[in-house]
């Protein structure tokens, strides 16, 4: 069982988050990392769409954003694909990733979207790990779709159809 992060809040993003969230991204996913102004408009595009296009939530603790994690509706709807989720180095291995993924699975269950995606880099083990430990399942692979160094993708699935859990 994860435990409980003591005093982290998990919240929708607002504009007076993107500077955290982009420190954050920037010093976990380095030269990949999206620029401030990816979050700026997403944050104003999901808030303007109707009906939903995806959501954007935060961690906070302390006072500090800690964490973010951001998924996008399908337009044909019965799934929706994470896009981001990155958790502060000294914030990590305390439950927050696990808690904004937690968010977002309720999320998709109360709007009845069955099916989350997510793509991982190949490479990355401790990342595939640690979506594997909260359900999801390794169901593809793409080839090629990460640059710097360039690799394929793991392709993986949390839902109804994948719904072995640990």
């Amino acid at each position: 069982m994860a435990r409980r992060p003591r005093g982290v809040a998990i919240r929708p993003m607002r504009a007076a988050d993107v500077p955290a969230v982009a420190r954050i991204e920037r010093a976990v996913f380095g030269r990949e990392a999206w620029p401030t102004i990816a979050f700026t408009r997403l944050v104003r595009d999901f808030r303007r769409a109707g009906p939903a296009r995806g959501r954007l939530w935060v961690a906070t603790g302390g006072g500090a954003v800690v964490g973010y994690l951001g998924f996008e509706l399908s337009a044909l709807g019965g799934e929706a694909d994470i896009i981001n989720l990155a958790v502060a180095e000294g914030a990590r291995r305390r439950g927050i990733g696990r808690r904004l993924l937690r968010t977002a699975e309720a999320y998709c269950a109360r709007r009845g979207v069955p099916l989350l995606w997510l793509r991982a880099r190949a490479s990355n083990r401790r990342a595939r790990r640690f979506y594997q430990r909260t359900g999801f399942r390794v169901v593809g692979r793409f080839r090629d779709y990460y640059e710097e160094p360039d690799e394929g993708a793991v392709l993986m699935a949390w839902g109804r159809y994948w719904r072995a859990r640990p």
